[in-house]
């Protein structure tokens, strides 16, 4: 989570850089291309650090849910058998 303030943090100090000529000064290749290589840079280091969180989503909070989701249907189809009449 830190990386991902890091890097907002990062894109914000260039983007407020980058502002200081007029608004109407379209931006130079080379402004465009740095722009470019900062942002790939930070998307490549957030996938990686996206993909393991989720991966131990997978593996902890995962279960749990398909652990609660069960249950509350156990208890539904209980419901349903007693209310079948005899």
């Amino acid at each position: 989570m830190r990386l991902f303030f890091a890097a907002i943090i990062a894109l914000v100090f260039v983007c407020s850089w980058l502002s200081c000529g007029s608004a109407e000064t379209p931006l130079d290749a080379n402004t465009r291309q740095i722009i470019d290589s900062l942002a790939t840079a930070e998307i490549r280091l957030l996938r990686v650090e996206l993909d393991s969180q989720c991966q131990m989503a997978r593996v902890t909070v995962l279960p749990q849910l398909v652990d609660s989701i069960k249950q509350v249907r156990v208890r539904e189809i209980e419901e349903q058998l007693r209310a079948i009449p005899k």
